[in-house]
């Protein structure tokens, strides 16, 4: 496979997840405290999720990675939803793992697909929720396993790219393509450019451009 430069990487945060507006999202879980960190999308995530679709419209996108979380996966699945594409779920995006309280026994990609049609039950992930590495606490501890997922995905398939992560992750995608952690809005959108291999240009990061709300 040649892999032709130059090409775009879009970086997208999941958009409003439920529990951020709801307080009651949560359920007890026996003695295990809090339920897994697993919200679905609030409405006005919903929304935002559709306007990132818009933005999308008429972007050429030849692959679409996304955390395999329900906010993210929906977040992708919304995107691409009038294109000829699936979400490929892919651990190496995922949050920061001392964030979350259960990881990940929702990951089958059986699962899923079970929930969200456009999941691509063929894809085998550079991380699953077997081979995680063990991660220290701190947003940045992810960003090794970050770095490893964004170079073996870059390797492997060719053309634009859409990956959807989570504010640690995306946060190590910038570190990692322009050196300098950054957190994202919700909804957001950063635009990379791989000129050659291992050769990145930030053409911009966290616009909120199409978003109509854009209040954090």
């Amino acid at each position: 496979m040649t892999i032709t430069y130059p090409r775009k990487i879009w970086i997208v945060r999941h958009a409003e997840r439920e529990d951020n507006v709801n307080r009651h999202w949560r359920k007890l879980d026996g003695a295990d405290g809090l339920a897994s960190d697993n919200s679905m999308l609030s409405a006005r995530g919903k929304q935002q999720a559709n306007e990132c679709k818009n933005r999308f419209k008429n972007a050429q996108i030849a692959h679409c990675f996304a955390s395999p979380f329900d906010r993210t996966i929906e977040t992708a699945s919304t995107i691409i939803e009038e294109k000829n594409l699936k979400v490929k779920a892919e651990g190496g995006l995922c949050e920061a793992l001392y964030l979350c309280e259960k990881p990940p026994g929702f990951w089958e990609t059986e699962q899923l697909a079970e929930k969200f049609l456009l999941v691509d039950t063929d894809y085998v992930p550079v991380y699953s929720r077997y081979t995680l590495p063990k991660e220290a606490c701190g947003d940045d501890a992810c960003v090794k396993r970050v770095g490893d997922t964004l170079r073996k995905l870059f390797e492997k398939f060719e053309g634009n790219l859409l990956l959807v992560g989570h504010g640690a992750s995306i946060g190590a995608c910038h570190e990692i393509l322009m050196g300098d952690f950054k957190y994202v809005g919700q909804a957001t959108v950063s635009e990379f450019e791989e000129t050659a291999p291992g050769k990145y240009r930030c053409n911009f990061s966290s616009d909120s451009s199409h978003l109509s709300d854009k209040k954090i």
